[in-house]
């Protein structure tokens, strides 16, 4: 399995003893028969210690940890290279010289260490020898004596976060070292255990004020326990387990891997100056290498093509860090207990019709991940596991397309007539008419007057086609679009502009917005839409549009000169309040954000269709920002079948 040691303390106290077994697959149950089996056959082998093996006992209180370690004489005699004498017997003397030799290894090779990687100092303050007898111990009696030391370290307050580990042998030693780790916390007696190997770090989550049940809790105090720890998590309750999500949407597939920096070491190194600790430096430094391995490793293809992705974010977390679809804060972490979040994007062209995840990462760290899928409504949870031989999972679409067909809305109310009027012809003709009749009175400049008249009316007959003036018809009833029509009109152009937000590409974006909103008015628009998507509790991540509706909608025939200038009289604008909820959706859970808004709009005909040209923001405040799990009910891991999921609120908060 994928370090199933390295599981939270509250899962596993909720699993130990007679908490739920697991339905092992029968491959494994074939596999574990046939080691129990070989034990029976070979009773030498099954004998033999070819590893070193010590137990650990802790007792985690809020104000220290007493860690009581367990070994047997034969450890001394490896660590400690003890000589026997003659008779094959090692002497109490050279014993107790080698545990006070011990007492520091110890120290150097059992690390504590706090939230931020900090190794805790310890001390130890006894060591029970009683076993150990005057004449000594012989070579074949190595394993029939042990000794426990008692260390303490000492803390400063409560703490949230512990991380052990053991190096009792280096990484070129002929033989392994094993610790038998058991932990338990002040005020319950629920304990944690777990075989723990060199330079597999375990890290520990603990709840003071609701510590884990007594064994003996019912089943559903038990689940109720466990749902408010995942829910305080955020669902990331496992701090050395690989998490892997996979998002299948209409313009993208989307791989996000939570990795522990131990982990991703055990496939590749990363350079640093400290052992225990990577500079915000040398994090940027590994970026590239970390990328690199991501974008051939676990090949997804989509519709039958092998796609490369995009990295859209790699970050390096620490164990106080939550919320993993915010940007992480660039600090120093350690590698103990850091972990490595990765988002890698496939494009799509819409929705995909198959999609093949290929899990290659295995080695001696890592047997079997556990993923979980989110397609659409649907959810899958697959399981890789090189045991199993079981590395791949296929998805295909049920029948979901995506529909964002963004229709103009075309303009039914027809304006009045136009008359167009020669302004300069109609003054020429007048005053020619009025001329005229003065050709019947005195003749004295009958001629002048005559070719005033001539003149009038040539002038206004050659510039009939020029200097015209045209105006609706004084005759027809101005065309006002109806109360309802106005709203109808208004309510599809301002959904399409949110829905022209559901492509990626901003090509794709401006052509859906062109359909719905004037050209001049699209780069406006476009940005403060743009922006007011935005989730800064995210780190900017642009939220998806599930939701608009719209609280009031008044409709005005007439525009405010000093807001907006029309040439058409048919334009109206349209004051209204309305709310918008969006949703960003990471690493298994959900932040859904509602924020209200009021504006004026402008509407006019352009090209024959209504389009938007304008707008005033007039208000805009947040209603509600809500974190949820999205949860995957209980069921078969088989990746063929498919369970709906639920979304289950978390917290929500208003400003």
């Amino acid at each position: 399995m994928n370090q199933p040691a390295k599981t939270s303390l509250y899962e596993l106290q909720a699993l130990a003893g007679r908490r739920s077994i697991p339905r092992f697959r029968p491959r494994l149950i074939i596999l574990s028969c046939f080691i129990v089996s070989t034990g029976l056959f070979f009773p030498v082998i099954s004998e033999a210690h070819p590893i070193s093996v010590s137990q650990e006992n802790v007792y985690v209180t809020s104000e220290k940890v007493m860690v009581s370690m367990q070994i047997y004489v034969e450890d001394l005699y490896f660590f400690q290279k003890l000589e026997p004498d003659k008779e094959n017997i090692i002497s109490t003397e050279k014993i107790k010289k080698a545990i006070e030799k011990h007492k520091q290894f110890l120290l150097d090779r059992l690390h504590v260490r706090d939230i931020n990687g900090e190794k805790l100092i310890g001390k130890v303050v006894s060591v029970d020898d009683s076993s150990i007898k005057p004449q000594g111990v012989a070579m074949s009696d190595l394993m029939l004596f042990t000794l426990v030391f008692q260390i303490e370290y000492k803390l400063t307050s409560p703490p949230e976060f512990l991380t052990f580990s053991q190096q009792l042998v280096d990484s070129n030693a002929g033989f392994p070292a094993m610790v038998q780790f058991n932990l338990k916390q002040e005020g319950s007696e629920t304990p944690y255990a777990v075989s723990m190997k060199p330079r597999e770090p375990q890290t520990i989550r603990f709840n003071w004020e609701h510590p884990p049940l007594a064994p003996d809790a019912s089943e559903e105090a038990w689940q109720k326990w466990l749902k408010e720890r995942r829910e305080e998590t955020l669902g990331i309750t496992s701090y050395g387990t690989i998490y892997s999500f996979l998002y299948i949407e209409d313009f993208e597939v989307r791989h996000e891997i939570l990795i522990p920096l131990a982990t991703l070491e055990s496939f590749f190194s990363i350079d640093r100056k400290e052992a225990d600790f990577l500079s915000v430096e040398e994090q940027e430094a590994s970026r590239e290498s970390i990328e690199q391995f991501f974008a051939k490793a676990n090949p997804i293809e989509i519709d039958g093509i092998a796609v490369k992705p995009v990295i859209s974010r790699l970050d390096f977390y620490g164990l106080d860090f939550k919320d993993f679809a915010k940007p992480a804060e660039k600090k120093r972490v350690s590698t103990a207990n850091a972990r490595v979040g990765i988002i890698l994007s496939y494009s799509t062209k819409g929705t995909p019709d198959k999609v093949k995840v290929t899990w290659d990462m295995f080695n001696r760290s890592v047997w079997s991940v556990e993923s979980v899928c989110f397609a659409f409504d649907q959810s899958y949870r697959p399981v890789f596991s090189k045991l199993e031989r079981n590395s791949i999972f296929e998805w295909e679409n049920p029948g979901h397309k995506v529909s964002l067909e963004v229709n103009p809305v075309e303009v039914s109310l027809q304006p009045r007539s136009i008359w167009s009027v020669p302004l300069v012809s109609s003054g020429c003709l007048l005053l020619g008419f009025i001329l005229s009749f003065s050709l019947f009175g005195k003749k004295e400049s009958y001629k002048k007057r005559l070719a005033a008249v001539v003149i009038l009316l040539v002038t206004g007959l050659l510039c009939w086609p020029l200097t015209r003036v045209t105006f609706a018809s004084p005759m027809e009833p101005i065309p006002k679009v109806a109360t309802d029509k106005a709203e109808a009109v208004f309510k599809t152009l301002h959904k399409n502009i949110y829905r022209a937000f559901d492509y990626h590409a901003d090509s794709d974006i401006y052509d859906a917005l062109a359909k719905s909103a004037d050209g001049a008015f699209l780069e406006t628009l476009y940005r403060q839409i743009n922006q007011s998507l935005k989730m800064q509790e995210q780190g900017g991540a642009i939220s998806r549009v599930t939701g608009v509706n719209w609280e009031t909608v008044n409709s005005e025939t007439l525009f405010d000169s000093q807001d907006q200038i029309t040439q058409d009289e048919r334009s109206f604008a349209v004051q209204s309040t309305w709310t918008v909820e969006g949703t960003v959706e990471h690493w298994g859970h959900i932040h859904t954000r509602t924020n209200q808004y009021q504006a004026v709009f402008y509407l006019e005909p352009i090209e024959g269709n209504w389009k938007l040209t304008g707008m005033n923001l007039l208000d805009e405040q947040r209603l509600r920002f809500q974190t949820s799990l999205r949860e995957v009910e209980p069921g078969e891991t088989d990746q063929s079948e498919n369970n709906q999921s639920e979304t289950k609120s978390v917290n929500s908060s208003s400003s």
